[in-house]
């Protein structure tokens, strides 16, 4: 069950990298389009809205390089059950069923 653990955490871990490479895309396209090198077409009205954009980008950002940094301790043999139960909760709250199963698998896993 631990190896199926890592596995599901391999797979989230996936995703994340998904999720912020398309951050770091959107954090520059709509810091292009503040000073008007790129049509604004994303249906932002005001520059304010553009600000936005970028500081909720910004913390998806960090919070996802910050989730991949913890799925790396979480897969290192013999870490604590306390990993597991946190990206159940990470998992729930994010919607990403492989941190969920990973999170249940780890913690079923006998561990030495």
């Amino acid at each position: 069950m631990e190896k199926a653990s890592k596995v599901m955490y391999s797979i989230a871990n996936f995703f994340t990298w998904i999720v912020v490479i398309t951050c770091v895309a959107g954090i520059i396209v709509f810091s292009l389009m503040l000073p008007g090198i790129i049509p604004n077409t994303s249906g932002a009205s005001t520059t304010a809205q553009l600000i936005g954009y970028i500081i909720y980008l910004s913390i998806v950002l960090v919070v996802s390089l910050i989730t991949i940094a913890m799925v790396r301790r979480a897969k290192a043999d013999n870490s604590s059950k306390g990993w597991d139960f946190l990206f159940i909760i990470l998992g729930v709250l994010g919607g990403n069923i492989f941190y969920v199963l990973g999170g249940i698998f780890g913690l079923i896993a006998p561990r030495n």
